[in-house]
């Protein structure tokens, strides 16, 4: 190829590309953007928002009310072949990103943060199979979520790797004063642990009035789908007056201020996790962090964080509060959780291999197609 590529990100499901009510998948677009090499030649294509990122040239696609997201595909398809695309990358939607392989002319990678659903039976495989061979690459954002596709899916020719999130390390900082609180953030879910981040919490606040915590919960589709979640943390924190407060629907810039001043972060979901970037941040802000460790949350954190499982309510509250009782250990784990995401997750790390990962969806690619990074820790129990 003569030219520079032409690379479009393909934003779908309720997705709002701007700083007001961004979410992990937003963000990470918005910074793979900003630091490519082919940064220049990059567009985002995203549903209409009001205050879109900076720095990042973006296409809107309208509303398919009766086709839905198909709808918006064959739409983006269109797009792509006018602005003569050679790399889609489709976040999240499988039958979008197979729509557009075939409609628009570009190679098509599937770029995930959840799992590629493993087929029913023999003949679903095949069939899956089959359909799956229309794409390019798929990029997955943890070692784990990677090994489940190519279980569930063997013998797939496609550039299949590992990229994660990553973080612009020049503007996270682990150096401000940190308060004496606890902070959770994610979605408003059942699985996400939120219920049993709160149990804990309870316990050890009851004993330590110095100590306050905040809940940080967003999407407010999963909150109107599950609002027993989000009603019992409001319940839970009344009887703190106060001391622990549950907000809904943040800011990112304000969910980054509450990052840089906790002093302890919980991640507890309780299922595998594909990534967890509210891992990433909470070490890249110096927060001492307890996670259940489960699936990717393993990769981000290795052994610079407390690891409990989320089920055993007396253990995670007697590991919390141990925690908030060695202000040494906190910092310990604080230094150790910045060093390994300064050397792993930064963005330009990640955007870099990003880049080597679209050109060898290309053919371009520099080395073998499917070699995983060799520092990534494995899992830690």
């Amino acid at each position: 190829m003569t030219r520079e590529p032409k690379i479009a990100y393909v934003l779908l499901r309720n997705a709002h590309f701007g700083p007001r009510l961004a979410a992990s998948v937003e963000l990470c677009v918005r910074d793979l953007a900003l630091h490519s090499r082919y940064g220049r030649s990059t567009l985002v294509v995203c549903p209409p928002v009001d205050e879109p990122f900076e720095g990042v040239e973006i296409a809107t696609i309208p509303d398919a009310p009766i086709s839905g997201n198909l709808g918006k595909a064959w739409s983006v398809a269109r797009l792509l072949r006018r602005r003569r695309v050679d790399v889609a990358i489709v976040e999240n939607h499988l039958p979008a990103a197979m729509l557009i392989a075939l409609a628009s002319g570009a190679r098509v990678i599937l770029h995930t943060h959840a799992y590629v659903k493993a087929p029913a039976n023999t003949l679903d495989g095949a069939v899956r199979g089959q359909e799956l061979r229309l794409l390019s690459g798929f990029a997955f954002v943890s070692e784990y979520a990677l090994g489940r596709f190519r279980g569930d899916f063997p013998g797939l020719s496609a550039v299949q790797r590992a990229v994660p999130n990553g973080l612009d390390m020049r503007a996270w900082s682990a150096t401000k004063p940190k308060d004496r609180s606890i902070l959770c953030v994610g979605r408003a879910l059942r699985g996400k642990g939120h219920l049993e981040a709160m149990a804990a919490i309870a316990r050890a606040l009851a004993s330590r009035p110095e100590w306050s915590a905040r809940f940080m919960v967003s999407d407010p589709v999963a909150a109107d789908r599950e609002p027993e979640t989000v009603q019992a943390l409001r319940d839970a924190a009344k009887g703190f007056n106060g001391r622990v407060r549950v907000d809904s629907n943040v800011p990112y810039a304000e969910v980054k201020a509450a990052w840089e001043s906790a002093a302890v972060g919980m991640v507890l979901t309780t299922g595998p996790e594909p990534f967890g970037r509210t891992a990433l941040e909470a070490l890249a802000s110096g927060a001492a962090l307890i996670t259940s460790g489960r699936g990717g949350l393993a990769e981000i954190c290795g052994s610079c964080a407390v690891t409990v499982d989320p089920g055993d309510a007396d253990g995670l509250a007697a590991a919390l509060g141990q925690l908030l009782d060695e202000p040494e250990r906190r910092a310990e784990l604080a230094r150790l959780g910045r060093a390994r995401v300064e050397k792993l997750f930064d963005i330009r790390t990640v955007a870099e291999q990003m880049d080597d990962f679209i050109e060898a969806c290309l053919g371009e690619g520099r080395g073998q197609a499917q070699v995983s990074n060799p520092e990534r820790e494995p899992a830690v129990s």
